[in-house]
């Protein structure tokens, strides 16, 4: 499986974060954006992200999902988007506790899709999907629904205060920086300069 890094340089004059996230092309409005990855960095220094192109399902008790909620996956489970054996599953609520179920539902070749019953309560849990083991992307569950997920993201990186895991604002992100990995292209160079300006290289 192909490999993708990203050399992050902070030649700001601040200590903090450096964040990655992703989004959708056509993100729906209740669907966070999650901090996928996040490593302090002093000025001066550098820190490399690696990630394979590899999915999962996850569920987590955080249902409201407001901006710096943390999401704790309670349980993952492996996904692939092109093969419609696994680009499915379904979530229920069993004796007072979720787990992901298989599911007779089907999603389309390249999607994922979460399948939820009658036994899932509004505003009780989320449920999301990973890449290369870390959270993504998560929305409120709610009953008998069908949650799907188009998985073409577009990388990102912030700098700040910030934690894997958390939901982000994204409307309020005004120093994000998009990373673009061109064709046969699978690394990538971002620099904080000390104008606190992103500079983006292959």
């Amino acid at each position: 499986m192909q490999k993708y890094s990203l050399s992050v340089t902070n030649n700001s004059n601040s200590f903090g974060n450096i964040c990655v996230f992703q989004t959708l092309p056509e993100q729906p409005e209740n669907m966070a954006s999650l901090v996928w990855f996040s490593k302090s960095a002093q000025p001066g220094t550098t820190v490399k992200f690696d990630w394979n192109i590899d999915y999962n399902f996850a569920w987590s008790f955080e249902s409201g999902l407001p901006p710096g909620t943390a999401f704790n996956a309670i349980q993952t489970i492996e996904a692939e988007p092109f093969d419609i054996a696994k680009n499915s599953i379904g979530l229920t609520k069993e004796s007072g506790a979720y787990h992901f179920i298989k599911t007779n539902s089907t999603t389309r070749a390249g999607k994922l899709g979460i399948y939820t019953d009658q036994t899932v309560p509004h505003g009780e849990a989320s449920v999301g999907i990973g890449m290369s083991g870390s959270g993504a992307f998560v929305v409120p569950a709610t009953p008998n629904y069908n949650f799907t997920f188009t998985p073409h993201p577009k990388y990102w990186v912030t700098f700040g205060d910030y934690d894997k895991g958390e939901v982000l604002d994204i409307e309020s992100l005004t120093d994000a920086a998009e990373i673009i990995f061109e064709p046969n292209v699978y690394s990538m160079k971002a620099v904080l300069e000390n104008d606190n300006v992103w500079r983006v290289k292959g």
